[in-house]
């Protein structure tokens, strides 16, 4: 099979479970919730006076405090960016983020949202203060860069969802176009996608661990127990005979003194 038609039946092969999973009464409420906070910040952000609140309270920049940075961070992420249209930050967000919450659960996808977004603003952070002199480093300009918009977490909950639901290709063709615009950019944005995109990644592999773990411990139990005798004595068998999957014949029983039925 080509690569274009092994990524276009990863894509519908998502587009199938999502399908079903509302056939079984899933429902997008995160992503509609998210859109709709999305639309908000937009449509306020265009009275100006609104917008200085917004920017005062969800304006996020490198060369701010960590601790205010990370508080600004919630607010930070449904704020417009200048490098994203409204219609294109909506679609993203909708269509990641539904899928995550369908396909994987609720508070997962909010989990790797948060942490992705706080991780990859800490390696942007990082990536500052290297410097230049790296290659990897960016240049101190960057951190008077209005950091905003949900890009951060749509990167790292699809790379997250892809590498749960195996789609290694698309997982593949992500992280190259990411990385390549990383070097290419050589921006805050870029440093800020790619880094998001390895925490989907990383997060993917420690739940799939985790998951794994959890099925082998069961496993362990239940196999202790059925080799425990507690689970196969029965009342009234013969010494001896505990592992017997029948009941004793009650008719014998030489050591009550009866040879009989009475």
């Amino acid at each position: 099979m080509r690569l274009g038609g092994r990524l276009r039946c990863e894509v519908l092969d998502l587009v199938d479970d999502a399908r079903d999973a509302w056939r079984r009464g899933a429902r997008p409420i995160l992503a509609v919730v998210a859109c709709s906070l999305t639309v908000g910040a937009a449509v306020l952000s265009r009275v100006p006076r609104i917008r200085v609140d917004l920017l005062h309270y969800g304006g996020a920049y490198a060369d701010q405090p960590l601790g205010h940075e990370m508080i600004r961070l919630p607010v930070a992420v449904f704020l417009p960016t200048s490098d994203l249209p409204l219609w294109g930050a909506v679609l993203q967000v909708f269509v990641v983020v539904a899928l995550g919450e369908m396909l994987l659960g609720r508070l997962g996808t909010v989990t790797v949202a948060l942490v992705g977004q706080l991780l990859s603003t800490v390696a942007a952070r990082a990536m500052i203060a290297i410097g230049t002199g790296l290659f990897i480093g960016l240049p101190l300009s960057q951190a008077r860069i209005l950091d905003t918009g949900p890009s951060g977490v749509t990167v790292a909950v699809g790379a997250w969802l892809l590498s749960r639901r195996m789609a290694w290709l698309s997982v593949a063709v992500l992280g190259v176009v990411l990385t390549g615009f990383a070097f290419g950019q050589h921006n805050l944005d870029g440093v800020e996608h790619a880094a998001a995109y390895f925490v989907g990644v990383t997060l993917a592999a420690l739940s799939a661990w985790a998951s794994n773990l959890v099925k082998a411990l069961a496993e362990v139990r239940a196999a202790v127990r059925r080799m425990s005798p507690m689970r196969f004595r029965r009342v009234g068998c013969r010494p001896g005979q505990a592992f017997l999957s029948r009941p004793m014949d009650r008719s014998y029983a030489p050591w009550h003194g009866r040879t009989g039925r009475r």
